[in-house]
């Protein structure tokens, strides 16, 4: 899960979904932010207008008492939570609907906090003129601002909350679906990395998209690796086919003058070095062929209940006299019977080549481990010895055909033995892992287990 989380997070389409939503948030913002401004400026201008309009109406009036008594009626009927009046003449009491307010400046806004009065507006936008006889101060009410900016924040909150909810969900079921599209090219490509050149993309029933286009690119890519390796494999094959039988006479022929008559020393030595060579040759065609023949998975139908351990024992127990012979030490041991599904005579080609394999390559004194452990949903093989080992880096190209360590091919060999092994392994459906003894090489083979038996 916390895996999986991390690959979500690092989802192409997740990302540019957070950024696009960073976007419009800020977007959001700032068009809110203009909208603000530009009508509460509209409402301010609306007030100045209605301020304008009651002072040109009250400098029309000539008459002192008149304006007077217009003032003071004005002063008697407005609201002071909504208009305040204030009316300084030069001679004589004051006029106001609000007792203490202060005489505004020419033209600004006042803090309604500044205000005493109950129920006070937030602000009001006032001004002050020289009307008549005296200095006339009118404020208006800026509850319109103060509600318009309630209302812009709840739409400014509500709004890109239900747009945040909405596209983050579209955008996790964006990126969700396009990381298991990912994930399985991804998966494709990993197992065609290991060798399973028939794995593809499964198909898409999604619109012709870039993911799918690439998952089309991957499947053509393997197909014609596949192609390509398959029609080398048949090449190999043929050519050992073909060249086997050539080769097998060469051998006779060389038999045959070996028995006809009297040969010198020189000579005799001739024949047995190219019957050597022509028998290596044979060998070599006969592993390519039986390569073949497993990867062609004929031998699956011959599979039945084997004792692993039991088979072990004996190859151990047959190479025992060519281990002394070589100054090895050769030794075997298990936990008891391991009963596996497969064919025996390839399961003992298994274990000879491996033992066969730490004979050619470590030194007179050297000792060779067969090993068979057996648990509930598995049997492991462990070859192990203390010779030179394999590097690390070489342990993948060591199973390939004709591949060896050593490039000038003057040891013993045809590097195909850890190649008969691994196919021979694949055909089990087991693993085969190389790894480090400390010294030496150790090898590990782990088989899964058949059904045991009713007793």
């Amino acid at each position: 899960m916390i895996l999986w989380s991390d690959r979500l997070r690092q989802s192409t389409p997740l990302r540019l979904t957070f950024i696009l939503m960073a976007v419009f948030l800020v977007s959001i913002l700032l068009s809110f932010a203009v909208a603000f401004v530009v009508l509460r400026n509209s409402v301010d201008e609306s007030l100045r207008n209605q301020l304008a309009q009651q002072f040109a109406s009250l400098l029309l009036i000539d008459d002192q008492t008149d304006l007077t008594e217009r003032i003071t009626q004005q002063a008697a009927t407005a609201d002071p939570v909504m208009q305040i009046v204030r009316y300084v003449p030069d001679a004589g009491p004051d006029i106001t609907n609000l007792p203490g307010f202060v005489v505004a400046p020419d033209f600004g806004i006042i803090d309604g906090t500044s205000i005493n009065a109950p129920d006070a507006a937030t602000s009001y936008l006032a001004t002050t003129t020289r009307v008549g006889a005296g200095r006339l101060t009118l404020a208006f009410a800026r509850d319109q601002i103060s509600e318009l900016r309630e209302v812009f924040w709840t739409v400014f909150i509500l709004s890109p909350l239900i747009t945040l909810i909405s596209a983050g969900g579209i955008g996790l079921w964006i990126a969700r679906t396009a990381r298991d599209r990912v994930e399985a090219i991804r998966t494709t490509l990993n197992t065609l990395t290991e060798g399973d050149l028939s794995a593809r993309v499964p198909a898409s029933d999604h619109r012709p998209d870039d993911l799918t286009q690439i998952g089309l690119a991957v499947n053509r890519m393997a197909a014609s690796q596949e192609a390509t390796l398959a029609s080398l494999q048949q090449v190999s094959a043929d050519i050992a086919h073909d060249l086997k039988t050539p080769i097998q006479r060469v051998s006779v022929l060389l038999e045959r003058l070996d028995n006809q008559g009297p040969l010198l020393d020189t000579q005799r030595d001739t024949v047995a070095a190219a019957r050597m060579e022509t028998e290596q040759i044979v060998r070599t065609f006969h592993s390519l062929l039986q390569i073949a023949q497993i990867e062609g998975g004929a031998a699956h139908d011959m599979f039945s209940p084997v004792d692993l351990a039991a088979i072990a024992a004996t190859l151990t127990e047959v190479y025992e006299a060519t281990a002394e012979d070589t100054g090895h030490v050769l030794t075997f041991s298990s936990s008891g019977p391991a009963i596996i599904p497969g064919e025996k005579n390839l399961l003992g080609q298994v274990v000879a080549n491996l033992i066969e394999n730490s004979l050619r390559h470590s030194a007179r004194g050297s000792r060779i481990g067969v090993e068979v452990l057996g648990t509930p949903g598995s049997a492991t093989l462990i070859v192990r010895d203390t010779g030179p080992g394999i590097p690390e880096a070489e342990r993948g190209n060591v199973l390939r055909r004709l591949y060896r360590l050593e490039r000038s091919r003057t040891t013993e060999g045809n590097g195909l033995g850890l190649s008969l092994v691994a196919a021979i392994v694949d055909l089990h459906g087991a693993t085969l892992t190389l790894g480090d003894n400390n010294p030496g090489l150790l090898v590990e083979v782990t088989f899964p287990r058949a059904d045991q038996p009713d007793k």
